[in-house]
Order: structure tokens, then sequence, then C-alpha cells
């Protein structure tokens, strides 16, 4: 062997032992911690960067079920004085023919309305409810008998200065209004939603007042609110007033008719679940 082969021998001899030392110290997957901020066991996907996904999961969220929480009702009420009225009224004729009824019965309608009108009550406030038109019946010895038609319309007027409730009535009944089948006291939409904020308010200050005692008794801290569900309720103060056809000259007989409205009131019942630590 001549001195070039020698050469050329140990040299190869030397590239294998490096290679094999290379190959021995390369190990896939273990990346050396030398990257701050990254938690010890922190390990890359071997083969992969760092890219969008993720690579290391701290403490998880707490769940609904972890949370601690105290849950509470609170109710408030906000009451005033009904400030319109609804009256249910109409005219019931009765005619051998259906023709004469119904013509019968719009002449005195239209008598009733105008007089109501004439009080200073809108048109708008004045809606039909209901219209009818039946054959009527007595049942004797013979058997069935006809006994003609009858026609009933009934109307709805709404009234907006209590004062004038009962004027409306006496209006309705000098004029042929022969059903009058009661009043019911209301709110008008600017009062009532006047009225529910006003009840709002009262119930969530009730809740917040139960939950702050709470936290004071039990050395709680309130840190926030998980949910809020509610229900309102608005009653409605009835007066019935009613008269059969017989009993008109009665009612027309009347000075004036004394309606009374009272008091409404608006609940609102609010339930919050509160977070505390």
């Amino acid at each position: 062997m001549n001195k070039n082969q020698q050469t050329f021998a140990v040299a190869s001899i030397c590239l294998s032992i490096i290679l094999a030392g290379a190959i021995i110290a390369y190990k896939p997957g273990m990346v050396k911690q030398v990257t701050t901020g990254l938690p010890a066991g922190f390990r890359f996907p071997s083969g992969v960067g760092v890219s969008g996904s993720t690579l290391y999961a701290g403490v998880a969220e707490a769940t609904s079920s972890d949370l601690k929480t105290i849950s509470l009702s609170g109710a408030g009420v906000a009451t005033a004085q009904a400030d319109q009225a609804v009256i249910n009224l109409g005219v019931e004729t009765i005619a051998e023919t259906a023709e004469e009824a119904i013509r019968e019965n719009a002449e005195l309608m239209t008598e009733v309305i105008n007089a109501v009108k004439a009080l200073g009550i809108d048109e708008d406030d004045i809606v039909t409810t209901s219209y009818s038109v039946y054959a009527q019946y007595d049942w004797t010895e013979e058997g069935r008998e006809f006994t003609g038609y009858s026609v009933t319309n009934l109307a709805q007027v709404t009234v907006k200065d209590l004062d004038m409730v009962g004027d409306v009535i006496d209006a309705a009944a000098d004029n042929g209004a022969n059903s009058i089948n009661g009043i019911s006291f209301e709110l008008s939409d600017a009062k009532r939603e006047e009225l529910k904020t006003n009840a709002y308010i009262a119930a969530i200050t009730d809740a917040q007042d139960k939950a702050d005692l709470i936290a004071e008794t039990l050395g709680l801290t309130i840190s926030g609110v998980q949910s809020v569900t509610e229900s309102s309720y608005t009653p409605v103060r009835s007066y019935d007033y009613g008269y059969a056809e017989a009993s008109v000259d009665m009612a027309k007989s009347y000075v004036s008719t004394p309606i009374t409205s009272g008091d409404l009131s608006v609940t609102v019942n609010v339930h919050i679940v509160y977070l505390f630590e």
C-alpha cells in the first residue's frame, strides 16, 4: 500500500467515526430548553415547528358546575291610579224580518256612537267587537215557533278621562244602548311602562339587598352576575255594570252614573344568580 492509499484510508475511518457520533447524538422530538417562557415539560411535536395550534394547556377554565353562586329572587311593585277605562256596550234589536232588525239596529247604534263622540271620545277609541244576526224561536206545546230575528252590535269604548265614564254610559243608554256588559279600568301604555320601570328597579334593588346581606353575614365577596330572569304582571280592576233591556228606563232615570276606579299595580319578579368568591 503506497502512502496516498494509507492517507485516504485514515481519512475514511475518521469520517466514519464522526458520522457515527452524530447519528448517536441525534434524538428526534427533543428540544433543548433554551426558549424562555415555555413551561417545564413542553415538547414540540416530532418534525413539526411552532404553529397556530395549542401545544400546551394550562389550568382549564372553570365550568358552570365549578362556579360558586347564590340564587336570589327580588320583587318590586309600583302602584298608580288607573288612567283609562274600557266600556263594552251595544244595541240588540228584534224584528219579524232580518232586514228590519238589521236596519233598526244600525239606526240605533249610529245614534249611540254619535252621542258618545259628542262627548269628545275620539273615533279611534270606538271599536266594534261583535256583530251577530240569528233567528229566535220559542218552544210551545206544539213545538218550536219562530218569533223573529235578533241583531246584536257590540262596541268597545276607551275613555281616557275617567271623570267622563258615567257620562258615556248615560249618553249611550239615552240613545238606545240596551246592553252594557261591564267596565274595566286599565293603565295607558305610557303609564304602564312608567310603573314597570319603577317596579324593575325595586325588584333588582330587593335582590341586591339580599345578596349584600348574605355576603356580609357569611364573609363572601360578590364578584358578578351569572344570569337574570324576570316576569311581570299587570292586573286590571274590573267593575261590572250591566242591565237588560227591561231595565233601560230605570237606568235612564239616573241623574248620573257614579263610577270609581281605584288603584292598579304592576308587579315585577326577578331571579338573579350571583357569583361569589
